[in-house]
């Protein structure tokens, strides 16, 4: 396999893990609520490992990401509300009964397992990181979350230098219809490609106005309406190139986590 198949194994198995999954889009479909959901894993990770390590608090939460990210701490008190409310999160009160310790549950743990599968799959298919049977299980994804506070993609430098790609993972939706069309683009072989924005507003948890509206904003040289209503569209030659390299540039960069965190899982598994 090379760089076509992982290109395609990423964009089908990205697409799917949040097709007609309701609110899940909510807690990750953007680049800031996957940092948040990232930086919350990776503070319970490093504990889980290092009982010295301090546990997850919203305010270490909010202190990752606005140091990693740039993030405000109301919108990640806001997204972090959302979290609990989707059963990512649950609350518990600390020895220090002034504090409360935000625990990441079983099933924070397993989508976001969901989503390393995707990567692992494309990284492999790609010949730069092939996992282990153990490293396939949902353990190890808190050796990968513990490996880096905030995946390289997840960074302003690497969302930087992609300006076509940060228009879309920026906006809420935006990633999601992106990859949508780029799989109408691989399936039928032309950058002309059907697309329903009333179908893939309800796939993925976004209003109908919001889709127009990123579509309209896109139009500025990424795509072009190709038929009323935007029923067909033309993807330019400069989003599948800035696509592309951004794509390698993704897969060697989280192949090189991914080889601290095999180191990682290796330690803790001789103990």
């Amino acid at each position: 396999m090379g760089f076509a198949e992982a290109r395609t194994i990423y964009i089908e198995g990205a697409s799917a893990l949040y097709r007609n999954t309701g609110l899940l889009n909510k807690a990750v479909n953007t680049l800031p609520r996957h940092a948040i959901f990232g930086c919350a894993l990776h503070i319970h990770a490093r504990h889980a490992f290092d009982d010295d390590a301090p546990a997850l608090t919203l305010t270490r939460l909010q202190k990752m990401t606005a140091e990693n990210g740039g993030l405000s701490p109301g919108r990640v008190a806001a997204q972090t509300l959302l979290l609990r409310k989707l059963g990512f999160l649950e609350t518990r009160i600390a020895a220090d009964r002034r504090q409360r310790i935000l625990q990441v549950t079983d099933r924070m743990v397993a989508e976001d397992h969901r989503w390393l599968t995707v990567q692992l799959r494309s990284l492999e298919a790609f010949g730069l990181f092939s996992p282990r049977d153990d490293e396939r299980s949902p353990g190890f994804v808190l050796a990968f979350r513990a490996a880096s506070p905030m995946m390289p993609v997840e960074t302003a430098a690497f969302v930087g230098r992609h300006p076509a790609i940060a228009f879309f993972i920026m906006r809420d939706g935006g990633y999601s219809m992106l990859l949508e069309l780029l799989r109408a683009w691989q399936r039928g072989g032309s950058t002309r490609v059907g697309f329903d924005v009333a179908e893939t507003a309800a796939a993925f948890c976004v209003s109908k106005s919001q889709m127009w509206s990123l579509l309209q904003a896109a139009a500025r040289g990424l795509l072009t309406a190709a038929a009323p209503a935007w029923r067909t569209v033309c993807l330019s030659d400069r989003l599948l190139a800035d696509f592309d390299r951004w794509f390698s540039d993704k897969a060697a960069e989280l192949a090189e986590v991914a080889g601290r965190a095999r180191a990682l899982w290796a330690e803790q598994s001789a103990k």
